[in-house]
């Protein structure tokens, strides 16, 4: 998890705010939308930077779409209409799916941005290196330095997740989102956590298994988790070089080719990859549809 200097965090972020104050013909307000982020998504690298460019490294960081107002999770189970009852579930999710795809891709434009600059032999700026860094901090990379190696690696993980793929996984996850852990843990995709307290024991948890089913607070704390878990835990590492090696090949990646980098996201193995990849079909066909 990203260290924190907590004291030079706050006054970091006393001294935008007062630039703010100062510069407020300024459309922006990376301050304010600097809330939205979760604890590791926040820069590490800010307090070493000057007021103008903590306002930049901020507005690079930050979501490009707020979060959506809160909503309940529907009782899905009333639906008698097994079309309707889908639709309504992707109807709700997509706008946390689009939201966590719009920073990825947002974030990504910046980091090729900076490989542009690096391939033309020009120097950084602070703001630049603090960007790097604080997003080595945030995707889990170490021992990394801004070069070439460092931002490649920071590109297999910074990229998208298509949405009829995180849409399908919580479908199979969250039987269209009527289990129970969705219902009382906002918990779509079947997410765990390994502390005491930290969720909901499941019924069918095995003899000498300490794992729980996580809690999220809400939606988008739930969808977040999802995105960090595939682009940055170990286990999801052919995932991510599946992605980049679909990227460079066909310039984008088909969702149905990418789900054979889930193998290990589910015990079923082979079995879980087929079953997403048939659905992303269906999938498709109801958000074009919609």
């Amino acid at each position: 998890m990203i260290r924190w200097l907590k004291g030079g965090l706050k006054l970091a972020f006393a001294l935008v705010m007062a630039a703010a104050i100062i510069y407020p013909f300024m459309q922006e307000n990376p301050i304010q939308e600097a809330k939205e982020l979760e604890v590791w998504q926040e820069p590490s690298k800010l307090s070493a930077l000057d007021k103008a460019d903590q306002r930049k490294l901020l507005a690079k960081l930050t979501y490009p779409d707020h979060m959506p107002a809160f909503k309940p999770v529907p009782d899905f189970s009333k639906f008698t209409d097994g079309l309707k009852k889908k639709k309504a579930f992707f109807d709700y999710l997509e706008p946390y799916i689009e939201r966590e795809n719009a920073r990825l891709a947002k974030l990504r434009k910046h980091i090729l941005e900076i490989q542009l600059k690096q391939q033309a032999k020009q120097n950084l700026t602070m703001e630049e290196y603090a960007f790097i860094y604080s997003l080595f901090d945030e995707f889990k990379i170490d021992m990394m330095d801004a070069d070439e190696a460092g931002i490649n690696e920071l590109l297999l993980r910074v990229d998208v997740i298509p949405a009829s793929l995180v849409l399908t996984q919580a479908a199979v996850e969250s039987g269209w989102g009527s289990s129970r852990f969705a219902v009382e843990g906002y918990n779509f995709f079947g997410q765990w956590c390994f502390k005491v307290g930290c969720g909901t024991v499941p019924s069918k948890r095995r003899p000498g298994k300490y794992h729980e089913v996580a809690k999220f607070p809400h939606t988008a704390a739930s969808v977040n988790a999802y995105f960090y878990n595939l682009n940055t835990f170990y286990m999801y590492d052919d995932l991510r070089i599946l992605r980049a090696e679909l990227r460079k090949k066909e310039g984008d990646f088909n969702p149905e080719k990418l789900a054979a980098g889930l193998g290990r996201y589910s015990e079923r193995g082979q079995h879980y990859i087929d079953e997403i990849s048939s659905m992303i079909v269906a999938t498709h066909k109801i958000l074009e549809d919609s």
